[in-house]
Protein backbone atom coordinates (compact mmCIF):
# COMPACT_ATOMS: atom_id res chain seq x y z
CA UNK A 1 0.00 0.00 0.00
CA UNK A 2 2.73 2.48 0.99
CA UNK A 3 4.70 1.48 -2.12
CA UNK A 4 1.69 2.29 -4.33
CA UNK A 5 1.25 5.70 -2.71
CA UNK A 6 4.98 6.43 -3.12
CA UNK A 7 4.87 5.44 -6.80
CA UNK A 8 1.81 7.61 -7.43
CA UNK A 9 3.45 10.54 -5.62
CA UNK A 10 6.66 10.13 -7.63
CA UNK A 11 4.71 9.94 -10.89
CA UNK A 12 2.78 13.09 -9.99
CA UNK A 13 5.99 14.92 -9.09
CA UNK A 14 7.64 13.86 -12.36
CA UNK A 15 4.58 15.02 -14.31
CA UNK A 16 4.52 18.34 -12.46
CA UNK A 17 8.26 18.87 -13.01
CA UNK A 18 8.12 18.21 -16.77
CA UNK A 19 4.94 20.27 -17.16
CA UNK A 20 6.42 23.18 -15.18
CA UNK A 21 9.59 23.08 -17.28
CA UNK A 22 7.55 23.08 -20.48
CA UNK A 23 5.51 26.07 -19.29
CA UNK A 24 8.71 27.99 -18.48
CA UNK A 25 9.94 27.37 -22.04
CA UNK A 26 6.67 28.65 -23.46
CA UNK A 27 6.81 31.66 -21.13
CA UNK A 28 10.38 32.50 -22.19
CA UNK A 29 9.48 32.16 -25.88
CA UNK A 30 6.48 34.45 -25.44
CA UNK A 31 8.55 37.05 -23.58
CA UNK A 32 11.29 36.83 -26.18
CA UNK A 33 8.79 37.48 -29.00
CA UNK A 34 7.44 40.49 -27.09
CA UNK A 35 10.92 41.98 -26.56
CA UNK A 36 11.92 41.50 -30.19
CA UNK A 37 8.70 43.21 -31.30
CA UNK A 38 9.42 46.20 -29.02
CA UNK A 39 13.11 46.56 -29.86
CA UNK A 40 12.95 46.00 -33.61
CA UNK A 41 9.50 47.66 -34.03
CA UNK A 42 8.31 44.70 -36.04
CA UNK A 43 5.51 42.16 -35.56
CA UNK A 44 6.14 39.98 -38.59
CA UNK A 45 9.61 38.55 -38.06
CA UNK A 46 11.02 35.04 -38.18
CA UNK A 47 13.48 33.50 -35.78
CA UNK A 48 16.04 31.17 -37.32
CA UNK A 49 18.20 29.10 -34.97
CA UNK A 50 21.69 29.68 -36.36
CA UNK A 51 23.70 27.67 -33.85
CA UNK A 52 24.46 24.98 -36.44
CA UNK A 53 24.12 26.87 -39.72
CA UNK A 54 27.04 27.53 -42.10
CA UNK A 55 29.05 30.53 -40.95
CA UNK A 56 27.96 29.95 -37.37
CA UNK A 57 29.46 26.59 -36.55
CA UNK A 58 29.97 26.84 -32.79
CA UNK A 59 31.80 23.52 -32.51
CA UNK A 60 34.70 25.18 -30.68
CA UNK A 61 32.43 26.68 -28.03
CA UNK A 62 30.36 24.30 -25.96
CA UNK A 63 28.96 27.36 -24.15
CA UNK A 64 27.44 28.73 -27.35
CA UNK A 65 26.28 25.27 -28.42
CA UNK A 66 24.46 24.85 -25.08
CA UNK A 67 22.48 28.08 -25.57
CA UNK A 68 20.21 29.37 -28.31
CA UNK A 69 21.26 31.93 -30.91
CA UNK A 70 18.73 33.17 -33.44
CA UNK A 71 18.86 35.37 -36.51
CA UNK A 72 15.92 37.78 -36.50
CA UNK A 73 14.66 38.19 -40.06
CA UNK A 74 11.86 40.13 -41.70
CA UNK A 75 11.44 38.51 -45.09
CA UNK A 76 14.93 38.50 -46.64
CA UNK A 77 16.19 41.32 -44.39
CA UNK A 78 18.36 40.54 -41.36
CA UNK A 79 17.22 42.70 -38.44
CA UNK A 80 19.62 41.34 -35.84
CA UNK A 81 20.34 38.47 -33.49
CA UNK A 82 18.94 37.09 -30.24
CA UNK A 83 20.95 35.17 -27.67
CA UNK A 84 18.99 33.24 -25.06
CA UNK A 85 21.16 32.06 -22.18
CA UNK A 86 21.12 30.72 -18.65
CA UNK A 87 23.26 31.96 -15.77
CA UNK A 88 23.65 30.81 -12.17
CA UNK A 89 22.24 32.73 -9.23
CA UNK A 90 22.78 31.93 -5.54
CA UNK A 91 20.91 28.60 -5.45
CA UNK A 92 19.28 28.35 -8.89
CA UNK A 93 19.61 29.71 -12.43
CA UNK A 94 17.95 32.46 -14.44
CA UNK A 95 17.28 32.94 -18.14
CA UNK A 96 18.29 36.10 -19.95
CA UNK A 97 18.02 37.49 -23.45
CA UNK A 98 20.51 39.66 -25.34
CA UNK A 99 19.33 41.37 -28.53
CA UNK A 100 21.93 42.53 -31.05
CA UNK A 101 21.68 44.51 -34.27
CA UNK A 102 23.18 43.13 -37.53
CA UNK A 103 26.68 44.22 -36.42
CA UNK A 104 26.41 42.58 -33.00
CA UNK A 105 25.96 45.88 -31.15
CA UNK A 106 23.75 45.16 -28.16
CA UNK A 107 20.33 46.76 -28.36
CA UNK A 108 18.92 45.30 -25.14
CA UNK A 109 19.50 42.80 -22.34
CA UNK A 110 16.61 41.41 -20.34
CA UNK A 111 16.23 38.86 -17.56
CA UNK A 112 13.44 36.56 -18.74
CA UNK A 113 12.92 34.30 -15.70
CA UNK A 114 14.45 34.89 -12.25
CA UNK A 115 13.80 32.17 -9.67
CA UNK A 116 15.35 33.53 -6.45
CA UNK A 117 13.67 35.47 -3.65
CA UNK A 118 16.58 37.94 -3.53
CA UNK A 119 18.64 39.55 -6.27
CA UNK A 120 15.81 40.13 -8.72
CA UNK A 121 16.89 43.77 -8.98
CA UNK A 122 19.14 42.71 -11.86
CA UNK A 123 15.93 42.62 -13.91
CA UNK A 124 15.54 46.41 -13.68
CA UNK A 125 15.76 48.33 -16.94
CA UNK A 126 18.01 50.91 -15.32
CA UNK A 127 20.62 48.37 -14.23
CA UNK A 128 20.52 46.41 -17.50
CA UNK A 129 20.89 49.61 -19.54
CA UNK A 130 24.60 49.61 -18.57
CA UNK A 131 25.16 46.95 -21.24
CA UNK A 132 23.15 48.71 -23.97
CA UNK A 133 24.90 49.87 -27.18
CA UNK A 134 27.99 47.84 -26.35
CA UNK A 135 30.03 45.91 -28.90
CA UNK A 136 31.52 42.43 -28.64
CA UNK A 137 34.97 43.90 -27.92
CA UNK A 138 33.86 45.61 -24.71
CA UNK A 139 34.36 44.05 -21.29
CA UNK A 140 32.42 44.77 -18.15
CA UNK A 141 33.90 44.87 -14.66
CA UNK A 142 31.77 44.63 -11.53
CA UNK A 143 32.28 47.74 -9.41
CA UNK A 144 34.09 49.58 -12.21
CA UNK A 145 31.82 50.08 -15.21
CA UNK A 146 29.01 47.91 -13.79
CA UNK A 147 27.14 49.13 -10.71
CA UNK A 148 26.73 46.94 -7.66
CA UNK A 149 23.28 46.17 -6.29
CA UNK A 150 22.96 45.64 -2.54
CA UNK A 151 21.53 42.16 -1.91
CA UNK A 152 22.17 41.00 -5.48
CA UNK A 153 25.96 40.65 -5.56
CA UNK A 154 25.98 37.04 -6.79
CA UNK A 155 23.43 37.69 -9.53
CA UNK A 156 25.11 40.93 -10.64
CA UNK A 157 28.47 39.18 -10.93
CA UNK A 158 26.87 36.23 -12.70
CA UNK A 159 25.07 38.39 -15.28
CA UNK A 160 28.21 40.48 -15.85
CA UNK A 161 30.39 37.38 -16.28
CA UNK A 162 27.83 35.74 -18.55
CA UNK A 163 27.60 38.74 -20.86
CA UNK A 164 31.40 39.02 -20.95
CA UNK A 165 31.67 35.35 -21.84
CA UNK A 166 28.98 35.52 -24.53
CA UNK A 167 30.72 38.54 -26.07
CA UNK A 168 34.15 36.87 -26.04
CA UNK A 169 32.82 33.62 -27.51
CA UNK A 170 30.84 35.39 -30.25
CA UNK A 171 33.83 37.62 -31.04
CA UNK A 172 36.06 34.56 -31.31
CA UNK A 173 33.58 32.74 -33.55
CA UNK A 174 33.08 35.74 -35.83
CA UNK A 175 36.87 36.09 -36.18
CA UNK A 176 37.07 32.44 -37.30
CA UNK A 177 34.23 32.94 -39.80
CA UNK A 178 35.82 36.08 -41.33
CA UNK A 179 39.13 34.31 -42.09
Amino acid sequence: MISSITNITLAALCFFYTTADFDITKLVQKRMQKEITKVFLCNDFNLENISGSPGFQFKNSTYLMDHQIYAINKGDELLGYAFLGTAPSKTDTFEYLILFDQNFIQKKAKVMVYREDYGGEISSKRWLSQFQNSSLGERFIYGDNISAISGATISVKSMTNSINYVYSQLQRQLAVVSR
